[in-house]
């Protein structure tokens, strides 16, 4: 496992950056509404979701129900779906780490699983040694904020940069490493469709089904 987190490390960096950045703005947040250290350092170790974390912060800041928050939750999440289908297969010979991976399986970790590969280490410690770094790094940015939150003043204007920066540092990584560029180029068109068609608010959901319907049809070129 020590060879696989060796390897691992490399190739988190991006994540390293971004999710201490983030991570300890999340902290704050939670400082400044007075939920405490370790409200923090539960949903980070226990929902570890990003986004969501900040939606149930403010959710419960306004008293939302607990169905409320559950939906809202699930609508923002349905994403994750898709990436859980696709790791179904890899997942299932890591043997009872499956389950821990199927909680840590966030956007950026499934981004490095897909082309990210191990020179040394087995695959089934290589993909849990990305997973259990990124987190590990999500964690220390919360408990960083959580810590230092009650001497600052928090102003979220232009963090999600953050996150947007770190997935164009992995994409400009994953179009290097491959010759194949017809999946990411099928992303980033159905993206930029659906934004323009559908607004920055409703494109993400007709994003993933347009997505999903081309590479199904696509499925034999794209192999």
């Amino acid at each position: 496992m020590k060879l696989a987190l060796k390897e691992a490390f490399p190739h988190t960096i991006p994540m390293l950056l971004g999710f201490i950045l983030v991570g300890a703005t999340f902290g704050v947040l939670v400082q400044q509404e007075g939920y405490g250290f370790w409200v923090a350092m539960f949903m980070s170790l226990f929902i570890y979701a990003g986004a969501v974390q900040f939606l149930v912060v403010g959710l419960l800041s306004v008293h939302a129900s607990l169905l409320n928050i559950f939906l809202l939750v699930a609508l923002l999440n349905a994403r994750q779906i898709c990436y859980a289908i696709s790791m179904l297969e890899p997942f299932s010979k890591t043997g009872g780490r499956i389950y821990y991976l199927a909680h840590t399986l966030t956007d950026e970790t499934f981004m490095l699983l897909s082309f990210a590969k191990p020179k040394q280490s087995t695959q089934e410690d290589f993909t849990l040694a990305i997973a259990l770094l990124n987190q590990i790094y999500w964690v220390a940015g919360t408990a960083l904020g959580a810590i230092l939150g009650d001497g600052f003043s928090l102003n979220v204007e232009g963090i999600s940069f953050i996150v947007v920066g770190t997935f164009l540092v992995i994409f400009i990584e994953q179009w290097k490493s491959t010759k194949r560029h017809a999946p990411a180029l099928i992303g980033f068109f159905s993206a930029l469709g659906c934004f323009i068609f559908f607004g920055k608010v409703h494109f993400l959901l007709p994003t993933l089904i347009l997505m999903v319907g081309l590479f199904i049809m696509f499925k034999r070129r794209l192999e």
